[in-house]
């Protein structure tokens, strides 16, 4: 086990564990450092913080997991250490909430356009104060018959090769660098290789192209322990991040999504020098 995840999905987002339900599992599976990285949100960071000062055993890293788009493939950062009182970061959740609500819309329309019959109303029912994502509507098909598991509904529906999917009205990756930069927090470039648990997302082509973009803007970190990922692909990912001299971050990415094979936390993750090396570029 590891003692380190810096990738975790709680209700406030696609998550189906509430933040203290979260941070609970996390101290149990004997993790020392967490960050919550919910997407386009910092809403269940407090809880997570609270429930991780009564456990005692257990610290978070408040976070969150920017949705990028880059010459077309979907690009996500993380942004480590946010701060919870930036008004930029706080104006740009405000965005995305509407923006990821009215891209839900639009892809269960396309749903029925393709005779698939699940309603709008029981999407926003399942998401109920989270920020609306493509999982909720995964859940939707799974509660409908149309799959079992919400990958099902990633590789039949909801991928980027299907009719159904509509593409996010989100920032660029640099854009998303120059924010968290100017929130303070540090931006790390999330699981840029394919994942086959998570086959719903594309691999990042041009990757050493698009970190030249963004280092000198002030990228600090790449994932390259995620999820899982392969020995040759952390391998390869471990020598672009020296390369480019990006601290080697990771997780597991977890949302307890009830898919077979879904990475545990504390199962998937760097070193622990990686947090005291995350808090030295802070400084």
């Amino acid at each position: 086990m590891f003692d380190l995840d810096l990738h975790l999905h709680s209700t406030a987002s696609d998550g189906t564990l509430s933040p203290s339900e979260l941070v609970n599992k996390c101290a149990e599976n004997g993790l020392k450092v967490v960050a919550l990285t919910d997407h386009d949100t910092l809403d269940g960071i407090d809880e997570a913080i609270g429930r991780a000062n009564t456990l005692r055993n257990i610290e978070v890293i408040p976070g969150i997991e920017v949705s990028c788009s880059w010459n077309g493939t979907e690009v996500h950062i993380l942004g480590l250490f946010a701060r919870l009182d930036d008004t930029r970061l706080s104006e740009y959740c405000r965005r995305a909430r509407k923006n990821r609500l009215s891209r839900s819309k639009k892809i269960v329309e396309r749903l029925q356009h393709i005779g698939v019959e699940i309603k709008f109303e029981k999407v926003i029912e399942l998401a109920g104060d989270a920020v609306i994502g493509r999982p909720h509507i995964a859940k939707a098909l799974v509660d409908a018959g149309y799959v079992k598991y919400p990958k099902e509904a990633f590789d039949l529906y909801l991928g980027s090769s299907h009719s159904s999917y509509y593409p996010s009205s989100t920032i660029s990756p640099v854009e998303a660098i120059d924010l968290l930069v100017e929130s303070n927090a540090l931006p790390v470039l999330a699981h840029p290789f394919r994942s086959k648990v998570k086959s719903g997302r594309n691999p990042i082509v041009n990757l050493s192209t698009l970190i030249s973009e963004l280092r000198p803007r002030g990228l600090q970190g790449m994932e390259v322990y995620y999820g899982d990922y392969t020995d040759s692909q952390i391998n390869r990912l471990s020598l672009i991040a020296k390369d480019n001299d990006l601290i080697e971050c990771g997780g597991s990415d977890f949302h307890n999504s009830g898919n077979p094979g879904e990475p545990q936390p504390g199962t998937v993750g760097p070193p622990i020098k990686t947090f005291h090396s995350l808090q030295e570029r802070l400084k």
